[in-house]
């Protein structure tokens, strides 16, 4: 018989800290399941790492549109809630100072601020004051119409904060000639109810809206100011401010009026572009600008022609670009933003 060929105890190699010998091929298939399971580790490890980069990724993704969305609700309720037109004729009340050389006042200006936030926003506080149980409709279209309560509350806070500066400063404007702004100002979206039969808002009389806003805007952030500096009202200079911003104001207003044809065709109420058109309106208005602009180059001094000048130009590039289906956020922003810019560069004209 042949003998059994033993294998040699060095033939199977001990793996350090095993008391046991191991066969080669099984150290073989160990090293290579080593090696795998390194592959496996540094695949896993690298997916971590790119699912965490893709997590900040997200992150970071997910945290700009966050903050794109706060900027535009930010925006929205500045424009929307008529902050941004309020600061305009806080602007403008500021720009009088300058123009005529006065002491500032800034309680005069938070004034004027504060009442223009009360009167744009009426209609709300109307509509709550009547119907204080109301359902506000979150799912409108109309910024205004979601947020009517935040309105309401945002006009009664501007006119017991006007009040109480009018009180606190001891404002030097007579009352009753502000009565007579006040009775427009309300007549002019609220309707009247006289023997018990509903009288429309003044806004609805045939032609007259743009006149409205235009003497208001032009008595509130002229005339206001020189009578709390203690100027005449029929000064020659506060009559030419007056002349030189109901100007401005109206060619401004006119857009206002192509912005809102088609509601008031379908209201039958009659206005600049009803009446003429829309081009020929948008030529009235650049009429209007350029008269204001030779008004002001005639009774000015070189610094400030020019920012007067320049402000009449870019007024004059907003009625040029206005259609009737523009947007209302171009109106809102571009055409009271005309005014921010009109006071803007007078400020720096006289800085």
């Amino acid at each position: 018989m042949q003998k059994k060929r033993r294998c040699k105890r060095d033939t199977f190699p001990v793996e350090p800290g095993i008391g046991y010998p191991v066969p080669g091929f099984f150290v073989d298939n160990l090293q290579r399941l080593s090696f795998d399971r390194r592959n496996i580790c540094s695949v896993i490890a690298k997916l971590k790492k790119q699912n965490r980069n893709t997590g900040m990724k997200n992150s970071k993704e997910l945290s700009g549109w966050e903050s794109y969305s706060l900027l535009k609700r930010i925006f929205q309720a500045l424009l929307y809630s008529s902050v941004f037109i309020s600061f305009c004729a806080f602007a403008l009340t500021i720009e009088t100072y300058l123009l005529s050389e006065l002491p500032v006042s800034i309680p005069m200006a938070v004034f004027i601020f504060m009442a223009t936030l009360f009167t744009y926003n009426l209609s709300s506080v109307q509509s709550m004051v009547r119907r204080p149980r109301q359902q506000v409709n979150k799912l409108s279209s109309s910024w205004a119409q979601r947020h009517k309560r935040e309105l309401a509350a945002l006009g009664l806070a501007g006119i017991t904060l006007a009040t109480f500066i009018y009180f606190r400063y001891n404002l030097h404007i007579n009352i009753w000639f502000m009565l007579h702004l006040a009775v427009i100002s309300i007549g002019y979206t609220v309707p009247i109810v006289y023997k018990a039969r509903k009288v429309k808002p003044l806004r609805s009389v045939p032609l007259l809206k743009v006149f409205l806003i235009a003497y208001v805007w032009a008595i509130v952030t002229t005339l206001f100011p020189m009578m709390d500096a203690d100027v005449l009202m029929w000064d020659s200079q506060a009559m030419l401010l007056f002349a030189r911003r109901f100007l401005f104001i109206l060619a401004l207003a006119l857009l206002f009026d192509i912005r809102d044809y088609s509601y008031d065709r379908s209201t039958n109420t009659l206005t600049f572009p009803g009446l003429m058109g829309v081009e020929s309106t948008k030529l009235l208005s650049l009429c209007l600008l350029m008269l204001y602009v030779v008004l002001a180059v005639t009774t000015e001094t070189l610094d400030t022609q020019l920012a007067l000048i320049a402000s009449g130009i870019g007024a004059a590039l907003v009625v040029a670009f206005s259609r009737e289906d523009k947007p209302r956020l171009y109106y809102s922003l571009f055409a009271d933003g005309a005014m921010l810019l009109h006071a803007t560069l007078i400020f720096l004209a006289r800085s």
